[in-house]
């Protein structure tokens, strides 16, 4: 149990800048604020909204995710707090089906801490904590429909079932795993005949989709959402402008460039002649597979313009398997030290340092700082629900209206004069000079204004 201690201390240490602290980057208010909506009864389950001024018809995104936030609203209510609370339990929720399918792969339970460690390491994973994207719940999704393909026989219908969730969680960028039974016999990780590994392969595509058709067809309702989420999410994103197709494979590397170093370390020392561990043909042949499982879900994104490192969230995991499988044998050959009393100090000590400094940062603002303790100052002047009038250039400050939503359901417009007008301190009044008077408020970087009566 020290080496788990020690990782979960690591990853506290890693996200205590922002687990327990207000501020969210811009996707994860975008969706709480969608679920909010719908926990507290404003929308209906396939028509959802954001704000009375953005997205009032929210077809960007599958739903699914957006559901299962709503329903932890409804049962914990709406904070930061909460929202945040929604996301470590993704991680928390994910990490054991990491280590489940750990042990599916044939290794270890003793060390089913390094392929956490791994993941820990790569940089943008404590995103996850701190952020609802929806990358974390179709990675429930992604994982366990592994865990059920890795049992083999008829727990590929299962799989087939996850895909269907991680889908309509996310969209495509869930349906990797579908790849994996061809692997599973390409690499020679199970002995099954060719047309065994193809009838398996559409077991799993067949289940995935049928299990979306059946929906589309008891509930009509899905299938327009599906037709609208298409229109608005395929094939406006397809007619973008690109600038490079091949950033989306930089930042799989390049993130993982800690874990990815410390296996080639492992590597090399374990091909030294007078080495005490060796890597066998089974950790080569899993990492193998895992690996080209990586790239699976990470190289369609090409054919996207739109490409951001949060969107290999659900990818990262098998980059961390990878890793930890030829890392394996090295920590087998260390065990021995993990367990020790020094190893005690030192995950007791993590542990609670990680404890220490997230109850330090606890309900300060983390990210967007200044616009958080400004927004703390301003809404206490506004009503709930109310619309505040923006300058046409903070329309694209897309935080600020994730904040003032998410906390009082403060709607932000650019194109009608309402009581209030919310500008920061570069922009001023503009086209809106002379209609407004300032409310003398202590903010440092935006300023409220109040329609002057006629």
């Amino acid at each position: 149990m020290l080496p788990y201690l020690f990782v979960a201390g690591l990853f506290g240490l890693f996200a205590c800048n922002n687990l327990l602290t207000q501020g969210m980057f811009m996707d994860g208010l975008i969706y709480s604020s969608v679920a909010d909506n719908l926990a507290h009864g404003h929308d209906s389950l396939w028509h959802l909204t954001y704000t009375r001024t953005n997205d009032t018809e929210f077809y960007g995104h599958l739903p699914l995710a957006i559901w299962m936030m709503a329903l932890w609203f409804k049962v914990f209510g709406t904070s930061m707090l909460t929202a945040k609370a929604y996301a470590l339990l993704m991680v928390v929720v994910a990490s054991g089906l990491m280590v489940a399918v750990w042990k599916q792969l044939g290794f270890n339970g003793r060390h089913g801490w390094l392929p956490l460690l791994m993941w820990f390491l790569i940089s943008d994973v404590v995103l996850l904590s701190c952020n609802n994207f929806l990358e974390s719940t179709m990675l429930l999704f992604v994982l366990a429909s592994v865990g059920f393909m890795l049992k083999g026989g008829w727990w590929h219908a299962g799989g087939g079932l996850m895909l269907a969730l991680a889908f309509l969680s996310k969209g495509p960028t869930g349906l990797f795993p579908l790849v994996l039974p061809p692997l599973l016999w390409a690499f020679g990780w199970r002995k099954e005949g060719f047309w065994r590994m193809v009838g398996q392969t559409l077991l799993v595509a067949v289940t995935a989709v049928g299990s979306v058709a059946l929906l589309c067809l008891a509930v009509p309702e899905a299938a327009v959402y599906l037709q609208r989420y298409y229109d608005t999410q395929i094939v406006e994103s397809l007619g973008q402008e690109d600038s490079s197709r091949f950033y989306i494979v930089g930042a799989l590397f390049g993130r993982s460039s800690v874990v990815l170093g410390l296996a080639a370390v492992a590597v090399v020392l374990g091909l030294c002649r007078k080495s005490r561990w060796t890597i066998d043909g089974r950790h080569w042949r899993t990492a193998a597979m895992l690996f080209v499982l990586t790239l699976c879900g990470c190289l369609p994104m090409m054919l996207s313009p739109k490409q951001y490192p949060h969107y290999l969230l659900a990818d990262f995991p098998f980059m961390a398997l990878t890793t930890a499988a030829l890392i394996e044998p090295m920590a087998r050959h260390l065990q021995k030290y993990l367990e020790g009393t020094a190893a005690s100090v030192v995950a007791v000590a993590t542990m609670a340092a990680a404890l220490a400094l997230n109850g330090v940062h606890y309900g300060k603002p983390g990210r967007d700082k200044a616009m958080i303790e400004d927004m703390n100052v301003i809404l206490p002047q506004l009503a709930d629900g109310e619309t505040v009038t923006i300058p046409d250039p903070l329309v694209f400050k897309y935080n600020l209206h994730g904040y003032y939503y998410f906390y009082r359901h403060v709607s932000l417009d650019q194109h009608n004069a309402h009581r209030h007008l919310l500008t920061d301190t570069e922009l001023g009044l503009r086209e809106w000079e002379g209609q407004y008077r300032e409310v003398p408020l202590p903010t440092t970087e935006y300023r409220l204004y109040e329609l002057v009566a006629e």
